[in-house]
């Protein structure tokens, strides 16, 4: 899934549409009274919509380069997120980090249009080459666009660092990882454009439904940020898709004592045997 913005007088189609009544409820940062109820997470209930299905992770081999290094780390930290609903599921990409002893992934919040997740509750299903695992919800910011769930180590999949980029420069060469459509993995570069609509960062590349979530990293291997969203123009045809442009949730909007503070209380839950 993957939702488009309005940009100045641009005309811009909000494929994930749904998202925007969710926004407009929410006139503070991410919070842990979020907005309505949990998904239907039953794991048997996920597992059942999409019994046997397999992720396609092709393997390359990758040049000793910088743009090797930063591709490997993109590619074999990317993972599948399944958010399931009661009448039916929205589908994106997320990245695996290992951060303070912990495993998250971080992806889109708009992945969860149909309806916000309760934090610290809600659940959903993540799926690498050969497993699947069940995260948990633990920070949700449907104004920046990013979600972060804590799942447990996986073992098809390499943990990134989570460092983040301090300073972004127009020009930059980015490069980011995700499940378009029914394609398999794939990589993508790109170029940071500068500042785009709201808190969000543009880059010259691609993106299309499935894209969401994925996370995009710099030429060092920093975290720049998760693909939100795409740009529609007005053209006297009607809405045209300006396939160039694609927006970056910044990973500087995180909000890390946030973080931390849920992932304290997960640690706790579970030394109290919850």
């Amino acid at each position: 899934m993957i939702f488009s913005r309005k940009v100045k007088n641009n005309l811009v189609i909000l494929i994930g549409l749904l998202v925007l009544s969710t926004i407009s409820s929410c006139t503070q940062g991410p919070s842990l009274n979020p907005f309505v109820r949990a998904n239907t997470t039953i794991e048997q209930a996920i597992q059942k919509k999409i019994a046997g299905q397999e992720c396609c992770y092709l393997e390359y081999g990758v040049k000793e380069s910088v743009d090797g290094r930063v591709n490997k780390i993109s590619r074999t930290s990317a993972v599948k997120i399944h958010v399931q609903y009661e009448n039916g599921r929205f589908r994106g990409t997320g990245t695996y980090f290992a951060y303070k002893g912990n495993h998250i992934i971080v992806t889109a919040a708009h992945l969860w249009a149909a309806g916000p997740p309760l934090v610290l509750q809600s659940e959903a299903l993540v799926t690498g080459p050969s497993e699947k695992v069940i995260g948990k919800v633990i920070y949700w910011d449907p104004l920046v666009d990013i979600a972060i769930l804590i799942v447990p180590k996986m073992e098809s999949r390499n943990a990134a660092k989570l460092i983040r980029d301090p300073q972004y420069s127009v020009g930059e060469t980015v490069v980011y990882s995700g499940f378009p459509g029914r394609n398999s993995l794939l990589t993508f570069q790109g170029q940071l454009a500068g500042d785009g609509y709201g808190t969000s960062l543009a880059m010259h590349s691609m993106a299309w439904g499935g894209s969401s979530g994925s996370g995009v990293f710099d030429s060092s291997g920093r975290f720049v940020g998760v693909v939100s969203s795409i740009m529609v123009g007005r053209s006297f045809l009607g809405p045209q898709l300006v396939g160039s442009i694609v927006y970056i949730s910044p990973a500087n909007l995180i909000d890390m004592e946030y973080l931390k503070q849920n992932l304290r209380i997960m640690e706790d839950k579970k030394n109290e045997g919850f």
